[in-house]
């Protein structure tokens, strides 16, 4: 595996994932064009900051990707929150009002949860698949 950190790491994947210049599935010039068209989206009222990441191999990614889809299949709620803020560029407190607020106290409620509860979720998160990476590459 890498040298990189956790957290460079699964920046890196989430470039990765979101990386859809190829236009090996496109049957035609046109809609190769309408692919990379940019895209807007009813829920996105600014574009995310981007950011410079480490590049890694389809190899290494991969490898995150069966250790992303371990943590679906055991902790549901955690991989929610590490895909959000890694694939989505949600930040933490966002995560908190937009999700783990809905999943605490539900859609009607005028509480909400601050990002307190979002970020030892997150590390878990990211520990999960460190330990998953671990025992990969082991």
């Amino acid at each position: 595996m890498s040298d990189l950190s956790i957290t460079d790491l699964m920046f890196a994947y989430g470039a990765w994932v979101n990386d859809d210049q190829t236009s090996l599935e496109c049957k035609s010039p046109s809609l190769m064009l309408m692919k990379s068209a940019p895209k807007q989206c009813a829920d996105a009222v600014k574009q995310p900051s981007k950011r410079v990441v480490a590049h890694i191999t389809d190899d290494e990614a991969l490898a995150v990707d069966r250790a992303m889809k371990l943590l679906r299949e055991r902790h549901l709620v955690l991989y929610h929150v590490v895909r959000y803020y890694f694939i989505y560029n949600w930040t933490v407190l966002d995560i908190a009002v937009d999700y783990l607020t809905v999943l605490e106290y539900g859609n009607e409620s005028k509480k909400k949860l601050s990002s307190y509860h979002t970020k030892p979720l997150l590390t878990e998160g990211m520990g999960f698949i460190s330990g998953a990476l671990a025992r990969d590459t082991a």
